[in-house]
């Protein structure tokens, strides 16, 4: 690494870095990068706070490969090329990125940060707690893998150990965010909602830029819902198995609704309706929670524009169709029987589009984001087609009775590709 009088805009740039100023840091480093362009350290430096900056991971990916590429056997340029990796949603990258460091440096702290950080995006939470432990037994003190731990530790459910565990971080360093954001993550699924505000809300003072905090304090403000706190039990109880069991919870439930036709008739028909409510709850939930939170005067401040687009739309989707199902019962009394069945075209409409946008606005995946804002906007028009149609003399055609039913079937249905990772990414 070449640090011999190092150039001044160097020096700069490691300033600016320090204190937050990545945008500018990054400007200092490429001048002292235009003098020296093989200079490893400055490289690494460059990506640090590319990383840093929203919408340049992959540039940060690049200038770490230079830098690896300048000297291969650092095994800080690994460490910080998996970092970036679990950025980039390449967790299996960044575990052969990590031990490639370790091969390296068997005793490199920062590697087995980066190992944990590869397994948790995996969802693998003890080889997750292990490296985080491995990081610990190297540096006591190091907060990064003090809190990976504890994360690992509240997704594995061991929350007593977890709470011990974070009652000692706290007492050592009271102005770490990213401690607080975990106790307050902590608190909640123990269902301490109150105990959860208080610590989001103090990582959201010590750094307001943190989201894993500010997800955390809307998720606080939703819970206050009964029925939003059934959900985020289950979404718990779900975080704490792999991926793979998921599908096999999801699986049974399925196959154990098909059951159902065993039973008797009331019996079958009230645990179907149960199920299918649950599982189509599940998909609606957080945009729900965040439409009650629009009318909260201080929460609905915490939303970002795209939340609040997402649970205007998707709350007011199924406010349009509670009250339609309102309006139907009137209707059926006065036997208005064409208006009864545009109220239950637009009702049935209105219910299924919702489960695509859910999973549109906010989601991170370009692929989802257009998959699912694809199939949601066939329904829109499906359902606008077949209520205009509904409104004139002879009613809708049979063509598009059919077109309407597909539409709904394939927003309902799309809730099954929402388990499929690669086009799922919240943020």
């Amino acid at each position: 690494m070449n640090t011999d009088a190092p150039h001044p805009q160097l020096l700069r740039g490691l300033q600016l870095k320090e204190l937050g100023r990545y945008a500018d840091a990054e400007s200092a480093f490429k001048e002292a990068l235009a003098q020296e362009p093989n200079d490893a350290f400055a490289l690494h430096q460059l990506a640090a706070c590319q990383w840093h900056i929203p919408g340049r991971h992959k540039d940060a990916l690049q200038t770490i490969g230079q830098a690896i590429a300048a000297e291969p056997n650092a095994s800080e340029h690994h460490v910080l090329r998996a970092f970036i990796l679990c950025v980039l949603d390449r967790p299996k990258d960044a575990l052969a990125s990590a031990r490639s460091a370790l091969e390296l440096s068997p005793t490199d702290t920062g590697a087995f940060c980066a190992e944990a950080q590869a397994w948790l995006q995996m969802e693998n939470w003890p080889n997750a707690e292990r490296a985080a432990r491995e990081a610990l037994a190297l540096d006591a003190d190091n907060s990064t893998a003090a809190n990976q731990l504890a994360q690992t530790l509240r997704l594995q459910n061991k929350q007593v150990e977890n709470a011990a565990h974070l009652a000692g971080m706290l007492a050592r360093d009271p102005d770490d965010a990213f401690t607080h954001a975990n106790a307050g993550w902590s608190a909640l699924q123990r269902g301490e909602r109150v105990a959860a505000e208080t610590h989001f809300r103090e990582a959201l003072r010590i750094d307001p830029d943190f989201d894993y905090a500010r997800e955390g304090l809307l998720t606080s403000f939703r819970a206050r819902s009964p029925l939003y706190r059934l959900y985020l039990s289950y979404t718990f109880a779900m975080q704490r198995l792999t991926r793979g069991s998921r599908w096999v919870v999801i699986v049974g439930l399925f196959i154990g609704v098909q059951v159902t036709r065993f039973l008797p008739a009331v019996a079958g028909t009230i645990l179907i309706a149960v199920y299918f409510l649950f599982v189509l709850w599940v998909w609606v939930a957080r945009p729900v929670g965040n439409f009650l939170l629009l009318f909260d005067s201080f929460a609905r401040y915490a939303l970002r524009p795209r939340e609040k687009l997402e649970a205007g739309v998707v709350g007011g989707s199924l406010g349009l169709a509670v009250l339609s199902l309102v309006a139907v019962l009137p209707s059926y009394l006065m036997n208005a029987v064409r208006f009864e069945n545009v109220v239950l075209f637009l009702a049935a409409g209105a219910i299924a589009v919702s489960f695509p946008l859910s999973l549109t606005f906010t989601n991170r995946s370009r692929l989802g984001a257009r998959v699912f804002g694809s199939i949601g906007a066939v329904g829109v028009l499906a359902t606008v087609v077949a209520v205009a149609m509904e409104c004139t003399p002879s009613g809708p055609p049979e063509a598009v009775a059919t077109f309407f039913q597909f539409a709904c079937l394939a927003c309902v249905l799309s809730t099954w590709l929402g388990n499929v990772p690669s086009l799922i990414k919240r943020g």
